[in-house]
């Protein structure tokens, strides 16, 4: 990691090796489209499928779907804090770190792991987040948004920057459009970002229904079945599946870690298509 105003120390809590793996950065916003999530989720789980690590910030939305992604189907994946292990943020990610780890990823900090999340250390730990990748993705970032900042960092690293184009009537997507006009490389699949770093494309694997199935656990089989690509509540997934809603809750929020559905607005969930 050869970067500007470095860190004097890294705290790394999991599998330090993968450190040296090829890697990408993926960002975005934490107020993502179900688009941006879907995209998130498509090309983080196809860059793993060709050895390549996922960096990214374990934030909420564009970060979140990008790990969840790579870690989807054994991939690895590097998270990277603005605050010490023992003040994991957001909260709600919290289950996201041990499985990041227990996947056999690994979390990086420059924070020890006492030391509190503050606002202004965000900015700051974008650095490092492009520092460890080869290249950066914007998957959908705003205009003002941070993951402008990690876009910057990597030009100055004088790495490749991608972009997914985004509808002109989304807000969410103004920054990467911008930045695709500015000259970042516009991408519409992962074989546009192995083709520009000279990474050779492993042979894909057919992914069908039962395929997907299979993968998940026996015991979570019949929320996974109650669901639909049509976002539903807690609720109704509850009285579909005949299950009571604390395990409903718990077994969505392991769903969600491993891929399979995806959290909206107002407690509901949907399937995520494969």
């Amino acid at each position: 990691m050869k970067i500007k105003n470095y860190p004097l120390k890294i705290y790394v809590e999991g599998n330090y090796n993968i450190l040296n793996n090829n890697s990408i950065a993926m960002v975005g916003s934490r107020k993502c489209t179900m688009y941006g999530w879907e995209q998130a989720i498509k090309f983080s789980k196809e860059l793993s499928a060709n050895g390549i690590c996922i960096v990214s910030g374990m934030a909420i939305g564009i970060d979140k779907a990008s790990h969840i992604g790579a870690k989807s189907d054994c991939g690895k994946t590097i998270a990277v804090l603005a605050g010490g292990f023992e003040d994991i943020y957001p909260e709600e990610n919290k289950p996201l770190f041990y499985e990041i780890i227990e996947n056999g990823g690994c979390i990086v900090t420059e924070y020890s792991p006492k030391e509190k999340t503050k606002s202004t250390n965000f900015p700051k730990r974008n650095r490092i987040i492009s520092g460890i990748a080869q290249a950066t993705l914007i998957v959908e970032a705003e205009l003002r948004s941070g993951s402008l900042i990690t876009a910057r960092h990597t030009i100055q690293q004088k790495k490749p920057l991608f972009c997914i184009p985004s509808n002109l009537d989304n807000s969410k997507g103004v920054g990467t459009n911008k930045l695709i006009k500015e000259g970042a490389t516009l991408v519409t699949g992962v074989d546009d970002i192995l083709d520009k770093l000279n990474i050779e494309k492993k042979t894909k694997n057919i992914v069908n229904d039962k395929n997907i199935k299979s993968g998940i656990k026996k015991e979570y089989r019949k929320i996974y079945n109650s669901l639909a690509n049509i976002p539903m509540t807690v609720d109704e997934i509850s009285w579909k599946s005949k299950k009571d809603i604390s395990e409903v809750n718990n077994i969505l929020t392991m769903l969600e870690l491993e891929g399979y559905v995806k959290y909206h607005q107002g407690n509901r969930y949907s399937l995520i298509e494969k």
